[in-house]
């Protein structure tokens, strides 16, 4: 029976109260009011369709479902009040600590304190039967829950569970309802027995899940037993060790239905009698009660358990969309020639409907409860003791026939759990393996590599840039902007480096989602800066007014405004890209390499007009280069040097490839008269060196760094020397270094139209090590001073090796996390520092 959310409902004493927490000394303990964790604070975990944010005191703090650029359930690190939280903590204080499994991206935060040690173990799960290629489609539905395994270690600790989402970006109401969970526990006949038949329990086992089970867990599927006096013989996900006891009280699940989307929250206990740390054989005890967090702005009820473990016991905590239920209207389609998808719109119902437990338009209210009709023939009697059956043996869906469960909804038990997160483990690690880097710093740079490729959505090949939005460039400011999108500069880099680590499958598949965008130009035949996820142009960009913003930093954005910007210095990343990936992948189709010179041929048109705009049916658009600038037009050289690189390429390809080349003279022509514009019309030649634009050449801009990276010129080049220490002084000496860290540009020099403060960029101060790097190879003051710069950069990767966008004076993490751009340099500057010592034998320590 389902359990309303309504007027006269007992939510539950404790179930009122948030527990939240501060640090004293080196215990964090409990509190009324939790506030915002530092944006470094943070692991993420994925499954190449989205990702989460797990903080270090066990909160989700960023969750998209079911997709990169879906609306929020989880956004608690943008609103600490009411954009929703899934945290699992100890109600006594303790010290935290968190680390990634090895070779892994399953993330693990332990919580310790005299009386005990509990672990949760958190990730996004693959295919069961994921194929030896990393981005072959599975044989199974991927299973899209986020499953956090909660365990004691040692001794004994009271924890707390909260589950409150706050649905379409906290804009939508939700009813919440206390549900038996079918997938758990058998269904009761009413008369003390449970039921199902021997043939159909068989049946279920073998089809859907035996050989996977006899793989990882060494089990077999057995005939139950002939004394029928315990069900639990038949079951292979449990050994008689296993079997415990079950609370006479059903068990519950949580059903959230919103107006978009219906999720539950379901939970396994497990005890494990080896490490000796159970009374008897109890399980632990774990009831879910509702929660009224409407005081704080929430739009609908969450849920909480409080439970004591001990060692050796267990539960785990799946939060999911409800099979057979509505994706989320925010999400696209995969059909090509369907419209970008509008964000679903507010809900009108009121908060303290929803609290009470009115039913939104379209939520059905009563959950997903069936009648279950099974075969009579085995049977198990209610006793003083009951069995214990893991969930196996009931819990169909509607529509279900013979006890079967369709593959996306399989029995829940703890075997399964463990399976799933035994067979996660070996795809991230299977995959890890493949790189072929033997360098120094190889921690560092593997950690990164698993970072990125947690930023590919697989279903087309795309990177996003992060899979967050709106964190803060400056803590109170106003640079906050959605990264949940596929650039074509940043995924550029990202092929590169996954490349340069021997990961080529990743590269084609990006390659593949580029053409298919080639194939899709603007009528002028310029393409976009960026595209969604799943190939579409429009991400139009919208202020969440109602959200606080992380630690006040305001507006919230969702959606990106710079979709329409022309920043010209893509189509050398993307010809980079190309370059690379036919270089170390997949060669070349002609008809690709029609495309391709189309591109060429674009650039070579328009490289040297005047004013940088373009005669489109928009309104005049204007070169915004790699900053994204806001303001005046300019003729920016970051731009001029990648359009040199569009080129240049192009005629590469061509030659090596032997491929036909119809403009090859002309292509020859625009790339040397680009050399020599650059020269004469960036540099400034009173203070030596490479300005931000032809028309500000007075402004340092730490951006001109790559053009010794992409071979414009010698990083040994007077001139580039000169540029590069220019950028390496403080900027009160007119530079833009800073205790080793970076800055972009000084933005009271020059104004971007955006306005606010900023903090240093990740990005600027590894591609100052490369350029230290490479001018090294003839000066080793250079190159001790790269070494340094990049040891001192590596102490601002957080406690599991990862890195936001920006640092702040203070070093603190700024801007989205986790950053892809960040990693990817790393991966380069790691790769060819290491490369130059080795070659001319410095030492690495």
């Amino acid at each position: 029976m389902a359990s309303k959310a309504n007027a006269g409902l007992d939510t539950g004493g404790s179930a009122q109260q948030t527990r939240t927490y501060k640090r004293t000394m080196n215990l964090i303990h409990p509190t009324d009011e939790r506030d915002y964790i530092p944006i470094a604070d943070h692991g993420l975990i994925g499954n190449l369709r989205t990702a989460a944010l797990v903080s270090l005191d066990g909160s989700i703090e960023s969750y998209c479902v079911p997709n990169f650029d879906s609306p929020s359930v989880f956004a608690r690190i943008l609103d600490k009040d009411k954009g929703g939280h899934f945290s699992i903590t100890p109600l006594e204080p303790f010290t935290t600590k968190q680390n990634y499994l090895p070779s892994s991206n399953v993330l693990q935060t332990k919580f310790m304190n005299d009386a005990g040690v509990v672990s949760v173990t958190d990730f996004l799960p693959r295919s069961p039967l994921a194929p030896k290629s990393s981005l072959a489609r599975p044989t199974k539905p991927l299973l899209q829950w986020l499953i956090r395994r909660v365990e004691c270690v040692r001794g004994r600790l009271p924890v707390q569970m909260q589950c409150a989402p706050a649905f379409n970006y906290a804009r939508d109401a939700h009813v919440t309802t206390l549900i038996d969970d079918d997938s758990i526990s058998p269904e009761a006949t009413g008369n003390g027995e449970r039921t199902l038949s021997k043939k159909d329990y068989e049946g279920i086992l073998e089809k859907e899940w035996g050989q996977h089970l006899r793989k990882h867990t060494g089990s077999t599927i057995d005939s139950p037993s002939s004394d029928s006096d315990d069900l639990a013989q038949a079951n292979p996900l449990e050994t008689p060790e296993d079997r415990k006891t079950v609370p006479d009280k059903p068990h519950k699940k949580a059903l959230f239905e919103s107006p978009s989307l219906t999720m539950d929250l379901r939970y396994v206990v497990h005890a494990e009698d080896s490490h000796g740390g159970c009374d008897g054989d109890a399980v632990p005890d774990v009831e879910l009660n509702l929660l009224d967090l409407s005081k704080k702005g929430h739009k609908g009820l969450g849920v909480e358990a409080e439970f004591e473990l001990k060692e050796g016991q267990g539960v785990t905590f799946i939060f999911r969309i409800v099979p057979g239920s509505p994706i989320p209207e925010g999400t696209a389609k995969e059909k090509k020639d369907d419209k970008t998808p509008k964000l679903p719109p507010p809900s009108d119902v009121e908060v303290k409907q929803a609290t009470l437990g009115a039913v939104p338009e379209g939520a059905s209210g009563q959950g997903h409860s069936v009648g279950l009709k099974v075969d009579m023939n085995l049977t198990v009697r209610d006793s003083g003791k009951k069995a214990f059956v893991g969930g196996i043996a009931a819990g169909l869906r509607a529509g279900s026939k013979n006890g079967k469960r369709p593959p996306d909804d399989p029995w829940l038990t703890k075997d399964l759990v463990a399976s799933l997160l035994q067979t996660t483990n070996k795809y991230w690690y299977d995959w890890i393996r493949k790189s072929t880097y033997t360098g120094s710093w190889k921690e560092s740079v593997l950690r990164s590599a698993l970072a990125l490729k947690l930023l590919i959505f697989e279903p087309t090949g795309a990177v996003v840039a992060s899979p967050t939005f709106s964190l803060p460039e400056y803590i109170g400011g106003v640079r906050n902007w959605d990264y949940r999108y596929s650039w074509i500069r940043d995924s550029s880099f990202t092929l590169y480096a996954l490349i340069r680590l021997g990961f080529t499958e990743e590269a084609n598949a990006y390659l593949e989602f580029i053409f298919d965008r080639l194939r899709d130009k603007n009528p002028d035949g310029s393409i976009q800066i960026m595209y969604t996820i799943h190939g579409e142009k429009d991400m139009e960009e919208i202020e969440l007014n109602h959200l606080d913003g992380h630690k006040g930093s305001k507006p919230v954005r969702i959606g990106n405004g710079a979709a329409d910007h022309v920043q010209l210095d893509i189509y050398g990343e993307l010809m980079d890209c190309i370059y690379l990936g036919q270089k170390f992948g997949k060669p070349l189709s002609y008809d690709d390499w029609v495309l391709v010179r189309e591109i060429v041929d674009y650039v070579v048109e328009h490289y040297n007009d005047p004013d940088l705009s373009f005669n489109l049916d928009t309104p005049p658009r204007f070169d915004s280069s790699i900053w994204e600038v806001r303001d005046m037009k300019r003729n920016f050289t970051y731009s001029k040097v990648m359009l040199w690189v569009a080129i240049d390429r192009g005629l590469r390809l061509a030659d090596k490839r032997s491929l036909p080349c119809p403009n090859r003279n002309k292509w020859l022509e625009a790339r040397d008269t680009l050399y020599e514009d650059i020269m004469h019309k960036a540099w400034n030649k009173e203070e030596r060196f490479f300005g931000q634009s032809y028309e500000e050449k007075d402004v340092v801009d730490a951006a001109v760094l790559i053009m010794p990276l992409v071979f414009f010129m010698q990083a040994s080049d007077p001139r580039f020397v000169s540029t590069l220490k220019r950028i390496m002084k403080t900027p009160e000496r007119g530079g833009l270094t800073s205790n080793n860290l970076v800055y972009r540009y000084d933005v009271r020099k020059s104004g971007d139209g955006v306005g606010g403060e900023e903090g240093t960029f990740c990005l600027c101060t590894l591609w100052c090590v490369e350029a230290l790097t490479r001018a090294g190879n003839n000066d080793r003051a250079l190159l001790l001073k790269a070494v340094s710069m990049f040891e001192d950069f590596l102490l601002y990767l957080n406690h599991v090796g990862l890195c936001t966008e920006e640092i702040s004076d203070a070093g603190e993490a700024l801007g989205n996390a986790v950053q892809g751009f960040t990693h990817v340099t790393l991966i380069s500057a790691a790769y060819n520092l290491s490369r130059t010592m080795h070659t001319l034998h410095e030492p690495v320590a």
